[in-house]
C-alpha cells in the first residue's frame, strides 16, 4: 500500500513533483491502477481529493505520465503560500508564477498558442487584470474558452494558501491523436480504455463491437490488448466512415468496419470472444421509445453472436430499461461501474450469459 501524503510529506524530498490527475468520477480505481503500474516504484504517493481527482507524488517529472490512458489530464501542482488570488499579483509571487508558465510553455516544445485559467470566480476584476498581465508577460492569447493550449487552474490548498495547476499537456489526454474526425455523442476515450480492462479477451480472441460510432472502443482494445480480430457494426455510414479513418490514423489496420444493423448482424452464430456496445443515451442519439425497440434486440443479438464464455461490455444511460431488458434476455449483469460523463450518470455493465450456451 502507498502511503497517503499526509502520513509521509514530511519525509518527502525536493525531488518528489507533485500532480493531479483528472478522471471521469467512477473510473478512479482503473486510474490508480494503470498509475501504479505506469510509475512503479517511482510513485511515492497517492489520495483522492475529492471526485475524478486524485493528487499523487512521484521521483522526477516522467515523461510516462503522458501516456495514461485512463486519465483525462494531468496536472503539475505548484503551492502559493498566500491568503487570496489578488496576491499572484504581487511582484513576488507574479514572477514565480510566470516563471512556472514559461517552463510549462518549454516542456511543451513551442506547441501552445493561447493559455487560459481554470478558477472559480474567474470574471472578477482581480482574475480579469490577472488574465491581461500574464498575457503581457507570456506572450500568448487568452483562449476565448478560456480553455487554452496552456492551461492552469487555481484551486485552495487543502493546507492553506492557493494551489497553481499546470496541464502537462497542450491538451486533455482523453483527446486521443487519433480521433482524425469528431463525431458527435462520440465516447469519451479514457472511459473507452476503461472498458477494455473489465474482461480480458483471450489470445486469439474476435472482439465485436455493436453500435460502434467513432470506433472508440476497438482502439483503444487495440492499443493496449491486441487481438486477432475485431469487427466494428454500426448502421450509420457517416460514423462507421469516422470509425475507419480514427482506425486507420491510430494505425489498427485489423479492425474490420461493416455497415449493417447491430440488431440483425451478417456475423455467424456463437463467433465473438467479447462484446461491446455504447449504446444510444436517447439523449443527442436516439429516443427513449427509439431505445425501448432496439435494447432487447441488440441483447438477443449479442446472445447469438456470443461464444459460452463471452462477456457484454455496455455502456448506457437508460439503467432502469436496461435492467428491464435483461430478463429472459440470456444475460446478467456481474458488475456494474456508475460513472460520470459531461453532467450525465451513466453505467458500465458487465454481462455474462445466464445459463451457457451448449457449443
Amino acid at each position: 500500500m502507498l502511503p497517503e501524503r499526509n502520513a509521509c510529506e514530511k519525509l518527502v524530498p525536493k525531488s518528489i513533483c507533485e500532480y493531479e490527475a483528472e478522471i471521469a468520477p467512477g473510473i478512479e480505481e482503473f486510474a490508480k491502477r494503470e498509475l501504479r503500474a505506469t510509475l512503479g516504484n517511482k510513485l511515492s504517493w497517492m489520495r483522492p481529493v475529492r471526485a475524478g481527482f486524485l493528487r499523487f507524488a512521484c521521483r522526477g517529472q516522467p515523461a510516462r505520465l503522458n501516456s495514461l490512458r485512463s486519465v483525462i489530464a494531468v496536472y503539475a501542482v505548484h503551492h502559493f503560500d498566500i491568503p487570496r488570488p489578488r496576491a499572484f499579483l504581487g511582484n513576488q509571487h507574479f514572477t514565480r508564477l510566470c516563471e512556472i508558465l514559461k517552463a510549462a510553455l518549454d516542456d511543451l516544445d513551442g506547441s501552445a498558442n493561447s493559455f487560459g485559467i481554470g478558477a472559480a470566480g474567474s470574471g472578477s476584476p482581480v482574475m480579469l487584470r490577472l488574465r491581461v498581465q500574464l498575457g503581457a508577460a507570456l506572450g500568448l492569447p487568452y483562449a476565448e474558452e478560456g480553455k487554452g493550449q496552456l492551461y492552469m487552474r487555481l484551486l485552495r490548498g487543502d493546507r492553506g494558501g492557493w494551489d497553481v495547476l499546470v496541464r502537462t499537456t497542450p491538451a486533455p489526454l482523453s483527446k486521443r491523436a487519433y480521433r482524425a474526425v469528431n463525431v458527435p455523442g462520440a465516447l469519451n476515450a479514457s472511459v473507452a480504455y476503461t472498458m477494455t480492462r473489465l474482461s480480458r479477451a483471450p489470445a486469439l480472441a474476435t472482439v465485436v463491437n455493436l453500435c460502434s460510432g467513432s470506433s472508440t472502443i476497438l482502439i483503444e482494445q487495440a492499443l493496449s490488448q491486441p487481438t486477432q480480430r475485431a469487427l466494428a457494426i454500426d448502421l450509420d455510414a457517416g460514423r462507421l466512415a469516422a470509425g475507419k479513418g480514427n482506425a486507420a490514423a491510430a494505425n489498427c489496420p485489423h479492425i474490420t468496419h461493416l455497415l449493417g444493423d447491430a440488431r440483425a448482424t451478417p456475423l455467424p452464430r456463437q463467433c465473438a470472444d467479447l462484446l461491446y456496445a455504447d449504446l444510444p443515451f436517447g439523449n443527442l442519439i436516439g429516443t427513449h421509445a427509439d431505445n425501448e425497440r432496439l435494447y432487447p434486440a441488440i441483447l438477443q443479438e449479442a446472445a447469438r453472436l456470443a461464444r459460452p464464455t463471452a462477456k457484454f461490455i455496455v455502456l448506457t444511460h437508460e439503467i432502469n430499461l436496461l435492467r428491464r431488458c435483461l430478463r429472459g434476455s440470456g444475460w446478467r449483469s456481474v458488475d456494474e461501474h456508475p460513472i460520470t460523463l459531461s453532467g450525465l450518470h451513466p453505467r458500465i455493465f458487465v454481462l455474462s450469459q445466464a445459463v451457457n450456451k451448449s457449443a
